[in-house]
């Protein structure tokens, strides 16, 4: 009887784990209806440096992720997570 209360036990855990791990699944990504990755690219990096404390590091990402993500909102982008790149999804600096 208790053995068959810890596979219960068991099976009830690794359940837990893996349904868990699904809902996290997926990389996020902006979109915004009708953009191109040009102008994402460009409004990324405007949004950059608007955003870092100088060139070089907002050539590189080291921003304030809670501003840059601001500021592409205020431009129009949604950042949503998605299992798969939607086809209008674009990857800013996470």
């Amino acid at each position: 009887m208790a053995l068959a209360i810890r596979v219960a036990v068991a099976r009830a855990a690794v359940a837990l784990v893996a349904a868990a791990a699904l809902v996290g699944c997926g990389k996020f990504y902006w979109t915004k209806p009708g953009s191109t990755i040009d102008e994402f690219e460009r409004d990324s990096a405007d949004c950059a440096r608007a955003t870092s404390p100088n060139p070089t590091a907002a050539a590189v990402g080291n921003v304030i992720i809670t501003a840059y993500r601001a500021c592409l909102t205020q431009r129009g982008y949604v950042r949503q997570q998605h299992p798969t790149p939607p086809p209008d999804g674009y990857r800013g600096f996470e």
